[in-house]
């Protein structure tokens, strides 16, 4: 690796010198004559008189076999043709289509005509430079020299250091193989043969020296010109190949040099052969001439099939091991090699795969820092991000006679907002690339608040940043995993669900899921009440007289209808079902209460409140609005309200548990399970003061499932409001009959966080995924799922409770046996001793 680089940096920094000597070598070979020393012809006449009767045979071989070889040329430089534009764009595919002419068919030809003159007039030379030339190599070479920057020698040499021992392996492979064909007998296909070694040979050379000198020229003469390297970044399948790719191909390589080895070497021929006359070697007995007859005239019919498996063969390999589906990244800032994910479509995933594109076929990315990965998304070139720094006036400049930043470089745009003229939360937009902008943040942020290390340890790769913006969170630096496990089955109106629960939590999953065993087969039974969403803007009025009257203005069915038609005119689905009124001297607090369909409706029920407002002003000129929310909402707070007049959904699930499942699953009965809910759910909370709070743990569920599922999770202070019954009941007062009321549950299966990749998913788990065929009818079906996983949450803990199972199930789930056994011998080593 180091002498390929120190080569290839060798020919990028003496370009002229590199050049003119290849000039000049090229001159004097076609300046010498030489004579055709005619041993080929004679050779094939040999063959000729010594074995009459082949020459028609010969003839036949040659035409199947040349028009195969000529068909696979074409097919093949259509292949090539059609994938190239996969590795780099239009001008540097002209630029590597030059070249690789250049070498095959100006160098070749000069040295045929002065070693092989009967090889420079082979009329199947053009297709030979089709399967010769190899156009995708040059052209990866040349992205790489066209995105050098201002130290181009030392990153081409790095490109070359990478390309070259694949290159040289790849060309002795070659060699070999096609040279397999001048054995054939065949005389058009033995010049093919030749010529083609020698124009794989001398490709290579000029790959190696010639070529990375033109290119290092080309990047200085078009330095500060428009970037010609296409949207993508350079990417290279064979800049770090498998070991078992290479392994095949050495053992190929190993394989085909036996073959030549047995077939040219001298003691492989009899006596009268070793002075090199073909027809000598015909004189021996009638039996060996018979038999090497035989042989002859079997090859020659044969050669055609030879060749045909030979290229399948090539091809299948080629196409099993070579193409595979992985992308390296050269970074030209430390010179490393690292592997991006595509994607099938742009997830801004390393992807894919960023991908997308793609899945991205890689190892674990999520711990990388971000300065070790130059570009991860489509939108960014390495060129881009590796050209030399511009002034701020003239960045300034472009990214305001632009409108955004797709055309700066990473420094470049890090100074604009360093200097304020980029807001950071503005990084996405004005870069048209989320994940590039949340990178670049990351960048900044860490510099900034001296958080290097904190910051690369938070995940920000194979993430979806398209669907976060101008959604979910702003100021985007990463994103925070959260393990997901499942519940279930548990029957909810007939029907198994398996309930995913985001927690971090030990022992939360396996204790809900033992409810659900617990109440099994029988399933839950719910109801479900859509209550509506509700917002509550505080006006005020100049006197109490003008808030009575506009109070009374309000409880007209007719005044009511025109605040209704305006509050519904903003959506298609917000419906006002009711202005609740509260008052406090001058100011009012009017409660909107509406439904939204399947989204949970926080942001619809504001625009609907919001224009009403607007309409009760005309007829109250003198009112003012003081805030658009009032708290007599009440949202994300424990309030008597919701608790009273419900919010969002109400929900009741009930269920009957067998004695056989309290005995055997739970470890208990109904009496003892009763007698503690009544205690504890009912006594100890309403001894408390609790609002909503006469359960054991709704909020644990509840937050679980909204997690998983998008939900806003700071609404499970109010969604968490929950009433757990306990009874006996049955014929032998031995069953439990359970219920759980859920009067303000407010959840959504559209808008907010349920667009989001993972979250989404969970919804399609549930079979509740965005809007329903009727209004709330998916968002209905998930209050009764969380509504009836609340259930078997709190039956579960109640048996744990009075089992004294609690601090043991949660040693076993929420502690490791290290971390328990550390503590106890850090609290044994603080005894002192008596």
């Amino acid at each position: 690796m180091k002498v390929w680089g120190a080569h290839g940096e060798f020919c990028a920094r003496h370009q002229w010198e590199v050049i003119v000597a290849t000039l000049a070598l090229l001159a004097c070979a076609a300046s010498v004559e030489r004579h055709a020393s005619g041993q080929g012809s004679e050779r094939c006449a040999g063959w000729a008189r010594a074995c009459p009767g082949l020459e028609a045979e010969y003839q036949a071989a040659d035409a199947v076999i040349m028009t195969i070889v000529r068909c696979s040329a074409l097919l093949y430089a259509y292949y090539q043709v059609s994938n190239l534009q996969k590795i780099a764009s239009k001008y540097l595919l002209i630029i590597a289509g030059v070249f690789s002419t250049f070498a095959s068919f100006i160098f070749t030809s000069a040295l045929a005509s002065l070693f092989w003159t009967e090889l420079a007039s082979i009329k199947d030379a053009p297709f030979l430079f089709l399967l010769v030339a190899d156009v995708a190599r040059g052209a990866r070479m040349a992205k790489a020299g066209w995105s050098a920057g201002e130290d181009q020698g030392k990153r081409v040499g790095r490109a070359l250091s990478l390309l070259g021992p694949t290159a040289t392996l790849d060309t002795l492979l070659a060699v070999l193989l096609v040279g397999v064909g001048g054995l054939s007998g065949v005389p058009r296909l033995e010049h093919m043969c030749t010529f083609a070694c020698l124009a794989l040979m001398v490709d290579y050379l000029v790959f190696v020296t010639f070529y990375p000198a033109c290119l290092s020229l080309v990047a200085d003469f078009a330095s500060g010109k428009k970037d010609l390297t296409g949207d993508n970044p350079f990417m290279e399948t064979d800049l770090k190949p498998n070991p078992v790719v290479q392994r095949v191909k050495m053992i190929m390589a190993a394989g085909l040099l036996c073959v030549h080895l047995t077939s040219r070497w001298p003691w492989a021929r009899d006596n009268g052969m070793i002075d090199g006359s073909l027809s000598n070697s015909f004189k021996q007995s009638p039996h060996d001439n018979v038999l090497l007859h035989s042989y002859i005239k079997w090859f020659s019919v044969s050669a055609d099939y030879l060749v045909i498996a030979t290229l399948l063969c090539a091809l299948i390999i080629k196409f099993i091991f070579f193409e595979e589906q992985r992308n390296w990244v050269i970074d030209m800032n430390d010179l490393t090699v690292k592997e991006v994910v595509h994607n099938d479509k742009p997830v801004f995933t390393l992807g894919e795969d960023v991908k997308t594109d793609a899945g991205i076929q890689t190892e674990d990315l999520l711990g990388y820092d971000e300065a070790e990965w130059p570009t991860l998304s489509p939108s960014s070139s390495v060129a881009k991000l590796n050209s030399k720094k511009r002034p701020m006036a003239e960045c300034l400049e472009i990214y305001r006679s632009e409108g955004d930043c797709t055309s700066l470089s990473d420094e470049e745009v890090v100074m604009l907002v360093e200097q304020s003229h980029i807001p950071l939360h503005r990084l996405e937009v004005v870069l048209c690339d989320p994940l590039r902008g949340v990178r670049l943040r990351r960048r900044v942020i860490s510099s900034r608040f001296q958080t290097e290390d904190a910051i690369k340890t938070l995940p920000y790769l194979n993430y979806d940043y398209s669907k976060v913006m101008n959604a979910c969170c702003e100021n985007v630096i990463g994103f925070v995993g959260i393990p997901v496990g499942y519940a279930g089955p548990l029957v909810v109106d007939g029907k198994p669900y398996m309930v995913p629960m985001a927690t971090t939590e030990g022992a939360l999953v396996a204790s809900t899921n033992r409810g659900a065993k617990a109440i099994g087969p029988r399933g839950v039974t719910s109801v479900v009440e859509d209550i509506g969403m509700t917002r509550a803007p505080a006006v005020k009025l100049p006197n109490v007289v003008r808030a009575l009257e506009c109070r009374q203005w309000l409880d007209n069915k007719e005044n009511y209808e025109l605040i209704k038609e305006a509050f519904d005119s903003t959506s298609r689905f917000a419906r006002l079902q009711e202005v609740h009124i509260g008052v406090d001297g001058a100011t009012l607090y009017l409660r909107f209460r509406a439904t939204t369909g399947d989204a949970m409706g926080m942001n619809m029920v504001s625009k609907g409140a919001e224009n009403a407002l607007k309409v009760l002003k005309k007829f109250f000129p003198d009112m003012e609005v003081i805030s658009l929310s009032g708290n007599y909402c009440s949202d994300k707070k424990a309030a008597s309200i919701n608790w009273v007049k419900g919010r969002g959904k109400r929900v009741v699930c009930e269920t009957t548990v067998s004695a056989e499942s309290l005995r055997t699953i739970l470890k208990s009965d109904a009496k003892t399970l009763a007698r503690c809910n009544k205690i504890k759910n009912l006594s100890g909370s309403a001894l408390a003061g609790s609002i909503g709070g006469n359960n054991a743990h709704a909020a644990n569920m509840v937050t679980a499932i909204f997690i998983a599922t998008g939900q806003d999770p700071a609404q499970n202070v109010t969604s968490s409001n929950c009433s757990t019954s306990m009874e006996v009941c049955g014929e032998n007062r031995d069953e439990l009959y359970v219920t759980c009321t859920m009067p303000c549950l407010e959840v959504g299966t559209v808008g907010g966080g349920t667009v989001l990749t993972g979250q989404s998913a969970c919804l399609e788990i549930l079979g509740v995924k965005g809007a329903g065929v009727r209004p709330a009818e998916n968002s209905a079906r998930l209050g009764s799922l969380i509504c009836a996983t609340v259930l078997a949450g709190e039956l579960s803990l109640m048996a744990a409770l009075v089992n004294s199972d609690l601090v043991k199930s949660h040693m076993r789930h929420n502690r490791s046996t290290v971390n328990v056994q550390g503590s106890t011998n850090d609290m044994t080593l603080k005894v002192p001793k008596l």
